[in-house]
């Protein structure tokens, strides 16, 4: 399990590193517009939505160890196409396939469902979740330190993010065990897959993923530009802020996913996570009204703005996660979270599509309001799931 840990944390240093820089790579560089912007974060994540469920049935297939050691050198070679690039039209060609191949957190997932017991599950969760965190503290500082070295703003940072996958890619052939077990429910077709996932009371969980990363995504989209246009901030300054929400995540999901969990179980602390999400999305659309002012100064303000979002997905993604994995069938898990997964990819997809023409015709207090909204919709959901006899248990 270390060493899958490891491999977390050096994948989301090279995607953490991207952050800061995607802004002035897409609008200062080629040319495009906040759309165009948020549209090729849109186009990695709905390469996740398909590459995430097809990547975790390959896995159940195939083996989980194998599928991570392929995707992971895919993920880098999208990387180095990005890196060396200013035309627009490659640039999404490289997110596309770096996407696809970035839906093994399914698999990674899946690997811990098998290595771990239904009680520890969620302390897992949340030390992946951790190390992901891990990855943004280090990831945006690094992005943001490199911007503008070797060329084009972004050229440094994404081939920072290819020589971390590829450290990835030999992580993954030798620290990594084999924990699938091949059986023939891991050999079904796809629509009795599908059906089994359906019964299996895992339509919630995907519904769930699905809208806490729709009203995530305007964090996603909307924060770096907000405080680009509002602020005039650069690319080094946006990456602190991103180091900064990396720490939270670190600390929510490194130390307190676990104690939370037995107080209030998984989807207890979902739900409350859900709730910071509401809480803070709608404080930041008054940031953004009040120009980061209405807190006093505007470090405190950013601070207690994105601390309110970050604390609320941190809570919240991998008690889901956690909770969905006890459902999933056995011989079944890695395509089961896969498909959970990948709505939650769907649910950043069209978070983001939604994001840039919001920003772009009603500013980020539009946003943001609209992300409070969505987020309302994910209380609903999880409190439904937790309303339930079987949700009782988790």
């Amino acid at each position: 399990m270390g060493g899958l840990l490891l491999i977390v944390f050096v994948n989301f240093i090279g995607i953490g590193a991207l952050i800061p820089v995607l802004p002035y790579a897409v609008i200062d560089e080629a040319g495009g517009s906040e759309t165009i912007m948020a549209l090729l974060m849109a186009s990695f994540a709905f390469a996740m939505f398909f590459g995430a469920p097809m990547l975790g049935a390959l896995s159940d297939r195939l083996g989980r160890k194998n599928v991570l050691v392929v995707s992971t050198f895919i993920s880098a070679c999208g990387h180095i196409g990005f890196a060396l690039t200013t035309d627009l039209t490659v640039m999404f060609v490289a997110r596309v396939v770096a996407g696809l191949a970035a839906g093994n957190i399914g698999v990674i997932q899946a690997i811990i469902t098998d290595s771990t017991s239904p009680e520890d599950r969620a302390k897992w969760m949340g030390k992946l979740g951790a190390f992901i965190g891990l990855g943004f503290v280090a990831g945006p500082a690094l992005g943001g330190l490199l911007s503008g070295y070797g060329g084009a703003v972004h050229t440094a940072p994404f081939l920072l993010a290819a020589a971390l996958g590829m450290l990835g890619f030999v992580l993954a052939l030798i620290k990594v065990k084999e924990t699938a077990v091949i059986n023939s429910a891991s050999q079904q077709p796809f629509a009795e897959r599908w059906a089994g996932f359906r019964s299996s009371g895992l339509v919630g969980f995907a519904a769930a993923g699905f809208f806490l990363n729709l009203g995530f995504a305007q964090v996603e989209a909307s924060y770096v530009l907000v405080v680009k246009d509002v602020l005039n901030f650069t690319s080094r300054d946006t990456g602190w802020i991103f180091t900064w929400i990396g720490i939270l995540i670190v600390i929510v999901q490194g130390g307190l996913i676990g104690p939370s969990v037995k107080r209030l179980t998984d989807l207890g602390t979902a739900l409350m996570g859900s709730a910071f999400l509401v809480l803070g999305q709608f404080v930041t659309m008054l940031m953004v009204i009040t120009s980061f002012t209405f807190f006093g100064p505007t470090v405190i303000s950013i601070m207690i703005s994105s601390s309110l979002v970050c604390l609320g997905f941190a809570f919240s993604n991998p008690t889901l996660t956690s909770a969905a994995s006890k459902r999933a069938r056995q011989g079944q898990i890695g395509g089961s979270l896969g498909m959970v997964q990948g709505f939650g990819s769907l649910g950043q997809v069209s978070g983001l599509m939604l994001a840039g023409p919001l920003y772009q015709y009603g500013g980020g207090s539009f946003t943001f309001g609209m992300g409070g909204i969505i987020s309302m919709v994910l209380v609903g959901c999880v409190f439904s799931l937790w309303m339930t006899r079987d949700g009782k248990a988790n």
